[in-house]
């Protein structure tokens, strides 16, 4: 157990951060921010109805940017210019995989999601993008289903993809139809956000267990889209899917501030069967860490039958646990920066 937690430990904190270094929040910000629509009717209006897009970039980020401000109230006593709302790792992620090209066609039978022609579409190939659809549209649906937007479902229209359209959800009814207990968990998080009572731990606790729902789904049922890519990196998308677990069971707090740091850690592009960490040379130091404790962490997983990731969610059960353990984060950090700048 003690094994594993390092692990974890190394995993998380060369990726996390207390303080960031810009000295503007906005600088933080994920990529086409203020380009993305920040509000409904920044949308395109059509027979009445807005269209949303999610297939392309900025429509997808645009459901994030909606979402943040309206929360902001709620996380307004947490920190200013809603730094700490939790929900900054969502667009963040999202940012990450457009700039190390996860949203293109990974088949490059398209021109989807390239320079120079299409760089803003998101590939329904890609195993990155249709993960992320379940932690983008339905938060949004289930936003609109608990009332915190202040819009009615038939005031806009999310388009599907170009194919595999059956194995998606573009309605707060579709999606409650095809994901009912997902949706259930993401309306208890934003019913619970507007509870006079709700406090930080428990916004972790409802959203983390939210979050780990919504890739139940397409974990499974997009295992054909790992075959786009090399063994190196499907190997890499599993693993980073166990890893949000044990993120999950410790309450990682997605605040802004440490989510733009935790993008400098991972891999800046797709990984090609030639890359084995620690020893990709056009990788950081860091990089290597975070990308060989993950293949640990994942082999650990299956090794033990996901016994590891029980044994990891007890120990984390405490919260006297959890904040020793946020503690070892930043001395980590504090240990790594160093090294790093030596």
């Amino acid at each position: 157990m003690a094994v594993l937690a390092s692990f974890v430990w190394v995993l998380v904190g060369c990726i996390s951060a207390a303080v960031a270094e810009d000295s503007n929040i906005s600088d933080l910000y994920p990529p086409f921010w203020e380009e993305s629509p920040e509000q409904l009717s920044d949308y395109r209006l059509e027979d009445g109805k807005h269209i949303i897009n999610p297939w392309v970039f900025t429509d997808r980020m645009g459901l994030y940017r909606i979402l943040l401000n309206q929360m902001a109230t709620y996380f307004a006593s947490y920190g200013p210019e809603n730094e700490q709302n939790l929900f900054w790792g969502l667009p963040l992620q999202f940012g990450w995989q457009y700039r190390s090209g996860r949203l293109a066609d990974p088949t490059g039978e398209t021109d989807c999601g390239y320079e120079p022609a299409n760089p803003l579409c998101v590939s329904v190939d890609s195993w990155w993008a249709d993960a992320n659809y379940f932690l983008s549209v339905l938060p949004f649906l289930a936003a609109v289903d608990s009332g915190i937007l202040g819009i009615t479902s038939d005031q806009f229209t999310i388009l599907p993809p170009s194919q595999d359209q059956s194995k998606f959800c573009y309605s707060v009814s579709d999606c409650k139809e095809l994901l009912g207990d997902t949706m259930d968990s993401w309306i208890a998080f934003f019913e619970y956000m507007q509870l006079p009572s709700s406090d930080f731990e428990g916004l972790l606790k409802n959203l983390w267990a939210a979050h780990t729902s919504s890739l139940g789904y397409p974990i499974s049922v997009f295992e054909d889209r790992y075959a786009y890519y090399s063994d190196q990196e499907s190997k890499f998308e599993k693993n980073w899917a166990v890893a949000v677990e044990y993120l999950a069971a410790a309450y990682y707090p997605a605040t802004l501030i440490r989510t733009h740091d935790f993008q400098s850690g991972l891999p800046p592009r797709i990984l090609l069967d030639t890359d084995i960490a620690p020893f990709i040379a056009d990788f950081t130091t860091t990089q290597n860490i975070v990308l060989l404790s993950l293949t640990v962490l994942g082999a650990t997983d299956r090794l033990t039958g996901s016994f590891s990731l029980t044994a990891w969610k007890i120990l984390m059960s405490s919260k006297f646990a959890r904040e020793q353990f946020l503690k070892v984060l930043e001395k980590l950090l504090e240990y790594l920066h160093k090294t790093t700048s030596t």
